[in-house]
């Protein structure tokens, strides 16, 4: 007659706990720490929710924005990633630019805040300068990200050709192909 061992009674995963297990590790417990290694390895996408670096970069973005406009445009940028998202191919590459994106966005919509004024408010040549150039700078960067994004979608979908009754299908761009003898 053999037992079997159940496997041990593991807590489910939430935030409260995921929250509680990083906190724990950042103090030295080993458990917590196995316990936060198992999570992110059976659920991977897990770590890029709740950390990473693009949320730090967000944060970081946000630090001097009013909480208020804080909430409204991380929606707005969440709103866009989802947006861009749904018309994309879900390659780790668009991925990538896609946050690239929304994180270029957060940066335009801080700068535009930065370089308006307040009613009664004033400030020096100089510095309304310095403002404007920071938001041209950070609009071209949105911009910069968009195209690199139209790009990548272009060369990753394929066209397909009818002629008569025969069927072509071509991958990328037709433009950058020459034919070769």
């Amino acid at each position: 007659m053999t037992t079997t061992t159940e496997p041990a009674k593991r807590e489910p995963v939430n935030l409260d706990f995921l929250l509680d297990a990083i906190a724990k590790a950042d103090t030295g417990d080993a458990k917590a720490l196995e316990r936060l290694r198992e999570c992110f390895q059976e659920l991977p996408k897990l770590a890029d929710s709740v950390s990473g670096l693009a949320y730090s970069a967000e944060a970081g973005i946000l630090v001097n924005v009013p909480a208020g406009a804080q909430e409204l445009f991380r929606q707005q940028a969440t709103n866009l990633r989802r947006q861009l998202r749904e018309e994309g191919t879900g390659t780790a590459l668009e991925r990538m630019l896609i946050r690239r994106i929304s994180l270029d966005y957060l940066v335009t919509l801080q700068a535009e805040l930065q370089r308006a004024l307040a009613p009664g408010e004033s400030r020096s040549l100089e510095l309304s300068r310095f403002y404007d150039q920071q938001a041209d700078r950070a609009h071209r960067r949105f911009l910069a990200s968009v195209e690199s994004l139209a790009r990548v979608r272009k060369l990753i979908t394929p066209i397909q050709v009818n002629i008569a009754d025969k069927q072509v299908n071509i991958a990328g761009n037709l433009r950058g192909r020459q034919d070769r003898c």
